[in-house]
């Protein structure tokens, strides 16, 4: 040995598991598409309890996550040369490398670093002209500026160690616990403060749920051309729920899965029971610009909900809206959460009014009210109510207040 120490020999007994990375996968969505044709998937026609329901949406998913993987292999990644020059100076580089690690000649060292200068140079030309060649070519009218835009804007941080009641969390467990504890009280209900509304409301709902039937059957029942109209609207780069089933297996699904669907939703309205699995949402949590990262109260939560669920909502959607436009029942100053209407015609609306005011010599006034957690802490009951109030078709009312009982979410981080 070149060294004057006396070699020691350590024996170290470790049990640890190193995990393993599952890469790339290539699906044959052609065979994707056979293996759920001839799944022998039970027909969800003879449901008639919510219970068998809720297992229904569960062998469904489940059909679709095995015929994922049955169907998905690793990709092996090679790195592809596009450039002769850098593809020959790299086959040079690993020659003259192998030779010196073999002789360790001061030359042969001389002459591989003087290739590894020469090959991150000519690899950062590359780099630099293909990203000039994609700026030349962005453009405002088709899409292409904000697609080139995104990723610079999308620039991912880790949750740094969080404040809590409990203390301090540094583990992405205790994080996701903490922020969940957060979210659940941000979550809670306001008290109420009138005792003679809170009453009224809460008999009139217990009324409705005491009297409402069993089984609707007075409803417009989903179409599966509106089911496909649904999925082609879907957008593949869209994260998936907690079940795992993203936009492009959806959109690859056969006809026989799609018909399938069609009828769990009929069955979702006729039952007026809105499935179980469905109601757990996946919580990524997003810092609010300028706020403190430490701080659990400072993130923005975003949910991820299962595309199958999305569907059934859609068309969900679609019909309540369709009674409200039909019986007047919304004010002509509503404009969120409507169709083809935003914030930017309300202000337009706005610039009227002023300019009406200018020019009849008058001063416009305006009162902003930003109300704080107004979304997360709707109360639920208020909204049956007022649901009730308006005559909504109760298969509706029922529906909505079985998609918004004993919902649940997860945290991730």
């Amino acid at each position: 040995l070149s060294s004057d120490h006396n070699p020691i020999t350590l024996n170290f007994f470790l049990q640890y598991s190193i995990p393993k990375y599952p890469g790339k996968l290539k699906t044959n969505w052609k065979k994707f598409k056979d293996t759920l044709k001839n799944s022998e998937f039970i027909s969800p026609h003879f449901v008639n309890t919510a219970e068998q329901l809720d297992n229904i949406v569960c062998r469904l998913e489940d059909e679709i996550i095995n015929a994922k993987i049955s169907t998905s292999n690793p990709v092996k990644e090679n790195y592809i040369y596009h450039d002769c020059k850098l593809r020959e100076l790299n086959s040079e580089r690993n020659h003259v490398r192998k030779i010196f690690q073999t002789y360790r000649d001061p030359v042969l060292k001389r002459k591989l670093n003087k290739l590894n200068k020469q090959i991150n140079k000519l690899d950062q030309k590359i780099e630099t002209d293909a990203f000039t060649n994609e700026l030349l070519n962005v453009n405002a009218t088709d899409g292409t500026v904000w697609k080139f835009v995104t990723p610079f804007k999308m620039k991912t941080k880790n949750i740094p160690s969080l404040n809590g009641p409990a203390g301090i969390a540094n583990t992405d467990l205790e994080k996701a616990n903490f922020l969940a504890v957060s979210l659940e009280t941000q979550f809670t209900l306001n008290n109420i403060t009138n005792n003679d509304t809170e009453k009224l409301v809460a008999d009139s709902v217990m009324r409705f749920r005491t009297e409402a039937n069993s089984i609707c059957k007075d409803f417009y029942s989903p179409l599966p051309s509106e089911v496909l109209d649904c999925i082609k609207s879907l957008r593949i780069n869209k994260s998936p729920g907690i079940d795992g089933i993203n936009n492009k297996m959806i959109k690859n699904l056969p006809l026989h899965t799609i018909l399938t669907i069609t009828t769990i939703i009929h069955k979702i309205m006729a039952l007026g029971h809105f499935p179980t699995r469905w109601k757990t949402a996946t919580v990524v949590p997003i810092l609010k610009p300028g706020k403190d990262p430490t701080d659990t109260t400072s993130y923005r939560p975003i949910s991820l909900l299962p595309s199958l669920s999305k569907i059934a909502e859609h068309l969900i959607l679609k019909r309540l809206n369709n009674y409200l436009k039909e019986n007047n029942v919304l004010c002509p100053e509503q404009f969120g959460f409507l169709e083809k209407l935003s914030t930017s015609h309300q202000l337009i609306r706005v610039v009227e009014y002023v300019i009406e005011g200018f020019a009849n010599k008058q001063k416009t006034g305006a009162v902003f009210l930003d109300i704080q957690k107004a979304f997360d802490r709707v109360w639920q009951d208020g909204l049956i109510h007022k649901l009730i109030h308006y005559k909504t078709p109760s298969y509706l009312i029922k529906l909505i207040d079985s998609y918004l009982t004993e919902r649940k979410f997860a945290v991730r981080v």
